[in-house]
Formats: structure tokens, C-alpha cells, sequence
């Protein structure tokens, strides 16, 4: 062999003893369908078979799909793209940090590129030209270490091993009540509810998520439009009606890349048959959307329904929902009632336990009882859920929250975190709680990657996108802030959230025009609740360091009548580099465990007192520093 062709070998050599090494790291041991995909992708690289790096062709050969494979239903290869470039993300950032070639899979793409240590990474040139390291490639590592233990590539839409899993995505609408009577509203909602949750069962259906699936609850909108701002590949839409004790139920999937109905049903059944009645239309729809005609894989304790077998209790966690669902103060308090009636009725009811944690936390939320009161409550009614379900991934998140807000056990919280991420049905949630506390623990990128899928997996929901801005403008990245706010007022033209991340943004920006104006549209939109006037942080900003501390003194009198939160107050005394007035206020936020001091590490607006030692001391007090 002359040595040119030894030359010419060299660098697949080198690839492929780095593509053995990888699929033999732990990150790859225990995921079989990322190894198969990852050898695909370079083999046929390396094999310049650049015909064969295409979604219909990684679909047949990778994960053995049919030649009738539909892109716009089924988006195993795109996800498995996702979870496969978490996984080389993982691994370089630990184990194959120092590996003399890196493989990676960038974004828009099925290509890989390669490169030895000191170069940027390089793509295989088409023939006839045999240059594996031609020219360079810029990549942007965006995504950082997720979970230990492989856990976070596991849990991108519940994943399955082998080539099984269909990954189908489907949305849930409300159902219409067609009862006539108002009062029967909840059973529509309620309805909706529980068949999302039963549907997030199968780990091989990826389903919206319940808020954004009620953002088109009353319109009438083309379910081909909802599916491209649900991205979902199905819709399940429907209606119930109540006639002479018999409920009706109509229901009918539809494929939403161009509204092919898919199955339809029409039941008829008492109020004691209606747990059978969702069950039945659950595993129906595994039935039309899932290869084979396969019912989806679940391993969901049998003690743990989603439905209560007792009527009673049933129709009582229905009331309860629809209730929460209304969110006023006493809409609240007769959610609490409802869902403890439920539980006293069946002391097995998974759902309505996590439903009274969710009343208590509402209730602190619009400033009825305390955060602490509610979490002290909230938390027994999830010890007992998690007793029932140990893999209800909602009551995980809140078990993690809490433990993360009010214990400042960072330790304890990320544990339910993984747990929480581990199991089925998180519907964005669990990401989204685990992004915010990952940002305040200044992991950026980590906190940035579990967004993102919180974002995919309920789009409509302004939670996940305004995590998002805030970690963003706690990095000072500020123009992709603004762009996500913008995001943002394209589902919620006149949300005040957004109109105050643009005042923040002003104000770090050192922009008094911007910031004032903010303040303005924040007090038109919202007269009761927006402060034309501006912050006091706003009027530092803009050369009035007067006006800002006559400010902070008519909070303080403001507080002695009703709760206003320290965390501003400490935010604006720091900005007058009054230490002493700030760190008073942050030592009342801590002691209300407002959430906002979790932001002590990131919050630049404390930079002229973080160097006074009691900075560092409630670091330490907060578990912010060890």
C-alpha cells in the first residue's frame, strides 16, 4: 500500500477510533437508538453517501420505518437528532474532553463534522474530492450538561429504546359543551384535563401541554393552523353533552398536516362509566397513531389512575379543576374544598392530591396566604400523591420547587428535579422550574436547553419564555432578550410581564427614554397594577437619586398596611448604594423566601454592595454559596 493511500486513511482512522470511543462511553452505553443513529450518520459520511443523510432515509435504515414515512406526523429523526447532539454535548464536556477528535452533528443538518485537537470542527467534501478536514466550520456549543447520569438526553419526549417509539406529537383542544347550561362547564375542561394526562402516559406520544391547548379554547380557528403553532402532527377535538343523566361524548382525531380524520367515536355513558369512556378513547388513539397499531409503553403503578373509579370523587376533581382553572380567590378556595372532598371520598386520587397542592400555591400567588403557608400545605398533599405515584412527575417539580424556594436545599431539590424529569407527563413544567433554578445558579446554558424543550412542549405558555428573558438579561445579553420579549407579545400583545422586562432591560441598558416609556404602556395597559411613574431603580437610572429614595419611603409605609415585596426596595437602595437600607430589605425578602432572592449571585443591580461581607453571608444563608 503506498502512502498516499496510508494518508488518505489516517483521518478515517482516527474518526472511527473516536466514534468506538464514544459509543462505548457511558452517555451512549445505555442508549442504543443514539448509537445506531450516530454510526449511521458518520459511516455513511466517511462513505461520502451524502444521499443517505436525509430525514425519509434515517427514518428507514436507523429506526426501521416504513417506506410511507410522514415527516409532518412522525418527528422521531428530528428528535432523536435533539437528544443525539445532547448526548456528543455531554460527553465533550466530560468524558471526551480531552479526545484528539471530536465528532459533532450541528444544527439545520444530518452532516457531521470532525476535527483533531487545535482545529475547528470539518465537514467530509463531497466527491470527488476526498478532504474529510477542508474548511471550517463554525459551531455553537449551545447546549451545556444537562442532568448527571445520561439523565437529561432520556427525557427529550420520553424516550424508548430501540427503533419502536413513534414519537408522534398530538394536542388535546378543549371540548365543547354542548349541555346548554353554563354550570356544566367543567366537563369539558375537565374532560380535556384528564385525557392530556392520559395520553402523556405512553412515553411514545409527545402531547401539548394543557395551557397552550386552552389558549384556543372558544376559537374557531383551522386545526392545520393549530398544529403549526402547537407542533403537533395530530388534534383531538370534541364535545360533551349532558342528556338525562347520560353523558354524550363525540370525539375525532384529525391529522393536522391537512385535516384527514383519522378515527371518530360517539359515546354514550353515565357518569359512573366516564373514567371508562377516556380510558377507551386514550387507547384508541395509541391505536391509530402508533406503529402496528401498538399500545404505548407506560410503567405507571396500577394503584395510580388517572380517574378515579368512584363516580363521586370524579365528578368532584372535575368541579375542583375547572375551579383552579378560573383563578380568583374564591374560585381558589372552592378548588381546595372540592379536591379535599375528592380525596376524602377516594384516598387514592393521585391527581386530586397534586390539585389541592396547586389551590394552595394559587392562593399565595394572589397574595391570600402566605408563600410558607402554602408550601407547608401543598407539600402534604404531594407526599401523599408521590406515596400513591412515585413517578408523578408534576408533584417531583413541585417537591423540587419548594424544596429549592423555601428549604434552599439546592442538593435536595436537584434530586427531585432528575426524578421529576425522569418520569412521564411533565408536559414543560418540570423543565421549566429546573431551567429557572439552574439560571439562578448561574448555569446558563443548562438552564437555556431545558427552556427550549419547555418551550416545544407547551409553546403557547408564557412561563418558559419569560424564564427565558430573565435568564438572558441575567447574562446581559440583552438584544436576544429583547427579541424573546417581542416573542412573547406575539401570543400576549399587552402582557405586563413583558412590558416590565423591557423597563429592566432600559434600565441595565442605561436607557431612561426606553425605561420611562415602558413604565408608561405598562400603567395604560394595566391602570391598576402598572406604575406610570416608574421604579426606583428607574429613576436612579435616569439621574433622580432623590425621587427614587422619596420613593422606596412610601413603600415602606405602603408595607406596614400590606405586603409589597422587598426584593425592589433592596434592588433600589442598592442602586443608591445605600447598603444598609438594602441589605434590610434582603434579609426581609430571604425571611418570606421570596424567589427572587435565589437571583443574589446574577442580579447586577447589586453590584455596588456584593463586596460588603453580609452580601456573602446571605449567599451562605441562602445556599447560594456553600
Amino acid at each position: 500500500m503506498d502512502a498516499a493511500s496510508d494518508q488518505k486513511r489516517s483521518p478515517d482512522s482516527a474518526i472511527r477510533a473516536e466514534l468506538n470511543r464514544v459509543l462505548a462511553s457511558q452517555a451512549f452505553l445505555t442508549a442504543d437508538r443514539r448509537a445506531r443513529l450516530l454510526r449511521f450518520l458518520v459511516e455513511e459520511s466517511l462513505a461520502n453517501r451524502a444521499d443517505s443523510l436525509k430525514e425519509s432515509v434515517i427514518a428507514m435504515e436507523v429506526f426501521d420505518r416504513r417506506s410511507d414515512y410522514d415527516p409532518k406526523l412522525e418527528s422521531i429523526v428530528r428528535v432523536e437528532m435533539g437528544r443525539l447532539r445532547s448526548r456528543l454535548t455531554e460527553y465533550y464536556a466530560q468524558t471526551g474532553a480531552n479526545d484528539p477528535v471530536r465528532i459533532e452533528v450541528p444544527k439545520g443538518g444530518y452532516q457531521p463534522a470532525f476535527a483533531f485537537t487545535g482545529q475547528e470542527p470539518t465537514q467530509p467534501t463531497p466527491p470527488p474530492s476526498r478532504r474529510i478536514f477542508g474548511g471550517p466550520l463554525a459551531i455553537a456549543l449551545g447546549i451545556g450538561v444537562m442532568l448527571g447520569l445520561g439523565l437529561a438526553a432520556t427525557v427529550w419526549w420520553r424516550s424508548q429504546g430501540g427503533g419502536r417509539a413513534a414519537h408522534i406529537s398530538i394536542v388535546v383542544l378543549p371540548f365543547l359543551n354542548l349541555s346548554g347550561e353554563p354550570g356544566k362547564e367543567y366537563l369539558g375542561d375537565s374532560l380535556t384535563d384528564e385525557l392530556t394526562e392520559a395520553l402523556a402516559e405512553s412515553k411514545d406520544l409527545r402531547v401539548v401541554a394543557r395551557t397552550s391547548a386552552f389558549q384556543f379554547k372558544g376559537k374557531n380557528q383551522d386545526v392545520r393552523e393549530i398544529g403549526r403553532a402547537l407542533n403537533a402532527g395530530a388534534v383531538l377535538e370534541g364535545s360533551i353533552a349532558l342528556r338525562d343523566d347520560k353523558f354524550r361524548v363525540v370525539v375525532q382525531l384529525i391529522r393536522a398536516a391537512d385535516g384527514y380524520h383519522l378515527w371518530s367515536r360517539t359515546y354514550d355513558e353515565t357518569l359512573a362509566g366516564l373514567s371508562h369512556v377516556e380510558t377507551e378513547i386514550a387507547g384508541s388513539i395509541e391505536h391509530t397513531l402508533l406503529p402496528d397499531g401498538e399500545p404505548g409503553t407506560r410503567t405507571r403503578p396500577a394503584t395510580a389512575p388517572i380517574i378515579s373509579s368512584n363516580p363521586e370523587a370524579h365528578e368532584l376533581y372535575m368541579r375542583a379543576i375547572y375551579q383552579l382553572q378560573l383563578h380568583t380567590a374564591d374560585s381558589l378556595r372552592e378548588s381546595l374544598k372540592l379536591s379535599q372532598d375528592a380525596v376524602r371520598i377516594d384516598p387514592q386520587y393521585v391527581r386530586a392530591y397534586f390539585a389541592i397542592a396547586r389551590a394552595e400555591t394559587s392562593l399565595s400567588a394572589i397574595g391570600v396566604i402566605s408563600g410558607r403557608e402554602a408550601a407547608e400545605l401543598g407539600r402534604a398533599a404531594v407526599r401523599k400523591a408521590l406515596a400513591i405515584d412515585p413517578q408523578f412527575s408534576d408533584a417531583h417539580a413541585y417537591m423540587a420547587h419548594t424544596t429549592y424556594v423555601y428549604d434552599w436545599d439546592w442538593p435536595a431539590a436537584e434530586k427531585e428535579y432528575a426524578l421529576a424529569l425522569q418520569a412521564e407527563g411533565s408536559h414543560g413544567q418540570a423543565h421549566s422550574l429546573y431551567g429557572w433554578a439552574l439560571m439562578t445558579r448561574q448555569r446558563f446554558d443548562e438552564a437555556r436547553s431545558h427552556l427550549r424543550i419547555a418551550e416545544e412542549l407547551d409553546p403557547q405558555s408564557p412561563g418558559s419564555r419569560q424564564n427565558m428573558v430573565t435568564d438572558l438579561i441575567f447574562e446581559r445579553n440583552f438584544p436576544a432578550a429583547k427579541r424573546e420579549i417581542a416573542d412573547l407579545f406575539k401570543l400576549y400583545p399587552k402582557s405586563l410581564i413583558g412590558v416590565r422586562d423591557l423597563g429592566w432591560v432600559a434600565i441595565l441598558e442605561e436607557d431612561c427614554s426606553a425605561a420611562r416609556s415602558a413604565a408608561q404602556t405598562g400603567a395604560e395597559w394595566y391602570p391598576d397594577l402598572g406604575d406610570k411613574a416608574g421604579s426606583p431603580t428607574m429613576k436612579v437610572c435616569c439621574g433622580q437619586p432623590e425621587e427614587a429614595r422619596r420613593q422606596l419611603e412610601q413603600m415602606a409605609k405602603q408595607s406596614e398596611k400590606e405586603f409589597v415585596s422587598p426584593y425592589p426596595m433592596a434592588q433600589g437602595y442598592a442602586s443608591l448604594h445605600d447598603a444598609g437600607h438594602a441589605f434590610e430589605y434582603l434579609q426581609k425578602s430571604a425571611d418570606a423566601r421570596e424567589s427572587m432572592v435565589l437571583y443574589l449571585e446574577i442580579d447586577s443591580l447589586f453590584d455596588p454592595i456584593r463586596k460588603d461581607p453580609r452580601f456573602a453571608a446571605l449567599e451562605k444563608r441562602t445556599g447560594l454559596r456553600p
